[in-house]
């Protein structure tokens, strides 16, 4: 299974960019991929173990996985593993890792890969799957680029450490 790479410089610290994609509430109000996102139990913010919901937005809703966090560091690294297959994935997992940079930026660096069902037609569909879904994932952080840009993370809505 081949993984891909983002390599980003977002405006914002590595605490604000990684609240601005792990707070839930937050999340919901830029991200371009997903209609519904939500920690199973409740919960602003996932945590190690914690399972989560998304589900895509437009013709992606029929998109739809639960992953379970296997680490999760507040304003260092975040990831993620698809807990079963279901509908059209096979497999799916992820990582964030998030550094400050000088001028009050972060790098942000997206480890990703998507396995499709079925199988056996994995060698067609998959490299087409990860195209789309880096095209994606770049739309996505471009919108969270830009609502970091116009809305500041205050500190108080920070993630609880973990």
């Amino acid at each position: 299974m081949s993984q891909r790479r983002i390599t980003l410089v977002m405006p914002a610290s590595a605490a604000q960019t990684f609240e601005a994609f792990h707070n839930h509430s937050v999340r919901m109000q830029w991200d371009t991929l997903l209609s519904r996102a939500g920690v199973e139990g409740g919960g602003s913010h996932p945590y190690k173990n914690a399972i989560t919901f998304n589900q895509g937005r437009g013709w992606k809703r029929y998109f739809a996985m639960r992953t379970r966090f296997v680490n999760y560091v507040p304003a260092k690294v975040a990831a993620a593993v698809l807990v079963e297959p279901a509908g059209w994935f096979d497999g799916w997992s992820a990582s964030m890792r998030h550094r400050d940079l000088d001028n009050a930026t972060s790098e942000l660096i997206y480890t990703f890969n998507v396995r499709l069902r079925p199988r056996w037609l994995g060698w067609l569909l998959d490299p087409l799957a990860n195209r789309l879904f880096e095209h994606e994932t770049r739309q996505r952080f471009a919108a969270m680029a830009e609502y970091l840009r116009r809305h500041p993370i205050n500190s108080h809505e920070k993630s609880p450490d973990l």
